[in-house]
């Protein structure tokens, strides 16, 4: 007799604002804007984030390479 397959639960995963999937947002940087909680890949994509939201969100702003 076969065992019935159970699927092991799936973390959710979020996007982060560089365009990333992340499972565990808790290990990342946030900020909250206009009332959504954003996530990024790295502190320093977030620190130049908080510089100017807008054009980095729109992609016109270059992402840092280098980590904070």
């Amino acid at each position: 007799m076969t065992q019935p397959v159970t699927a092991t639960p799936q973390l959710p995963e979020y996007k982060t604002v560089c365009g990333g999937v992340i499972k565990d947002p808790e290990n990342y940087p946030s900020a909250i804007y206009h009332g959504e909680r954003l996530y990024f890949c790295t502190r320093a994509c977030l620190r130049v984030f908080d510089q100017d939201p807008d054009p980095f969100l729109a992609g016109d702003v270059e992402h840092p390479i280098e980590e904070d």
